[in-house]
Order: structure tokens, then sequence, then C-alpha cells
């Protein structure tokens, strides 16, 4: 039975090479690469607007604010076309030109330009345009044990009247009358340092806490 010649060494096939990527593959993955790069220096551009122009990130600095914001914890603001409101916790540049100090500092709007305030320290009343303010977020505590006593022992500087220990003023056009929540614990409008608050001052208004994650109306 005949059998079939061996082929010469040299004429065996030789295993088929990886190809190499092609031209127009080349070409793909550079232009995803091209597209990732363009949507992440978007994405930057977007948030570094987002943050300068919209939204600011700030820290409390101070027990003013409590029993609603306690030192140290973290908020977003908000610049956008915003107009201060009654209510609204904002945030804004304290300047000491004497001392050529500077200063930011987070407060509660209780009036607003053209309104008029009084705060009778005796029953703790606060009337914005002789209505009632709803001054539930207000704690009034011994400064030196911290307990809530209910009793006013911060007064007032400006617009004071010792007589029957009140204090009364109408805000000017284009100003703010800000006090802390912790009212025998807190440096603001009643203050001569402080007064009325420049609108242009203002930095923002607190919309949200970042821990314990909370949003402010």
């Amino acid at each position: 039975m005949n059998q079939e010649p061996m082929r010469p060494e040299e004429e065996l096939e030789t295993p088929l090479q990886p190809k190499q990527p092609s031209e127009k593959l080349s070409k793909k993955i550079a232009s995803n690469i091209f597209d990732i790069a363009e949507m992440f220096a978007w994405s930057v551009f977007a948030v570094l607007i987002l943050f300068t122009f919209a939204v600011r990130l700030c820290r409390v600095d101070g027990r003013s604010m409590e029993n609603t914001l306690y030192d140290g914890e973290n908020l977003l603001l908000t610049s956008f076309a915003y107009t201060p409101e009654q209510d609204d916790i904002v945030v804004f540049h304290l300047t000491d030109s004497e001392n050529s100090m500077e200063k930011t500092m987070v407060k509660r709007v209780i009036a607003t330009g053209g309104q008029t305030v009084e705060i009778n320290f005796n029953t703790g009343l606060v009337t914005v345009d002789g209505k009632e303010y709803a001054d539930s977020h207000a704690v009034l505590k011994d400064r030196s044990t911290d307990v809530i006593t209910g009793i006013y022992t911060l007064t007032a500087e400006h617009h004071y009247h010792a007589s029957t220990r009140t204090f009364s003023a109408t805000v000017p056009e284009g100003y703010v009358f800000v006090m802390g929540d912790n009212r025998n614990n807190s440096k603001d409008g009643r203050d001569t340092d402080v007064g009325f608050v420049d609108e242009r001052c203002i930095l923002g208004k607190a919309f949200c806490r970042l821990s314990p994650f909370t949003f402010f109306q």
C-alpha cells in the first residue's frame, strides 16, 4: 500500500499570527477616549459653575444656631436669583472696618427691608409689623449651664428701651434683621457690631444640611 510522501518541513503550514488592530479600530478607540475626556471636562466645568454661582459649601462655627444647627455641621447654600425672606437661614460676611476683620456668620432672618420688628425681652414676644412672629425655632438657655430657662438674658445694644426692656426698629430697605436661634448665646442683629445686614453681604440661603442630611424649607 502506497504511503503519501511527507512534505518537507519548510512546506508545513505556520500557525496564524494574531492580526494587528486595523487603522479603523485604532481611530474608533481614539475617538471613544476623546469622547470620555470631553464628557469628563464638561462635567468638571459644570460642577465648578454650579458651586461658583449657584451652590456653596459652608461650615457652622459656634453655638449661636442651636438647637437647629450645631458647631461643625456642613451646609449647602444657594444664591442663584435669591431674595431674602423671613425665616430663611442665611450666611453672610461681617466686616469690621475698624479692626480690618472679616467674619462669616450664619443666622435666621427675622425681618426684611421696610418691616418693623419689636422684641419684648420681658415676655419673649417678637412681633413683625405688629403681628406675632412664630418664634418656634428659638431656645432661651442659661449661658453657663445650657439649661433652657425661657428667659432672655441677652438683650440689645441699639434701638433698645431700658425702661420697657424692648427693642424696636424698622429695617432699612436692602437690609435684613437677623438673630441666632440660641437667643442668649448669639452675636446678631441686636449687637451694634452686626446691626442690620446688607443684603449684598449675604452669601446665600442654607437649603440643606449634609450630616444629618436635612432639607430646610
